[in-house]
């Protein structure tokens, strides 16, 4: 019998809006940034910003687990890079990213789209 999980909208979670992303991961969950960034379709140009996008959903794809399951932010780390990449310049992206992972912590956490929008 296939089982199919409750969608982040049927879930109400009784904890700090700074805990909120990574409990939701540690469920089996997927955050909504997430979902939202995962449906962007790829970028036609340039050929970098294809490469970087390409590679940043290969690395979600084959990562293990106990990497993927702990991240405190929304949208999780990756997708915030893959954001950057897909709206700011090369060394822009690259900046962006390095300060998210530099933030990155278990005592911070929460929503984070600092410097980036999702585009529609």
């Amino acid at each position: 019998m296939r089982q199919t999980l409750p969608s982040t909208a049927d879930i109400e979670l009784d904890v700090p809006e700074t805990l909120r992303p990574s409990a939701m991961r540690r469920l089996g969950l997927t955050p909504e940034l997430d979902q939202r960034i995962d449906a962007l379709r790829p970028p036609a140009t340039p050929w970098w910003r294809q490469l970087a996008v390409s590679l940043l959903r290969t690395y979600r794809r084959i990562r293990p687990g106990k990497i993927g399951n702990r991240c405190v932010f929304e949208p999780s780390c990756s997708r915030y890079s893959e954001l950057a990449f897909r709206t700011r310049s090369f060394p822009t992206a690259i900046r962006l990213t390095l300060s998210r992972l530099h933030r990155c912590s278990p005592r911070q956490g929460g929503i984070d789209l600092k410097d980036l929008e999702i585009p529609e």
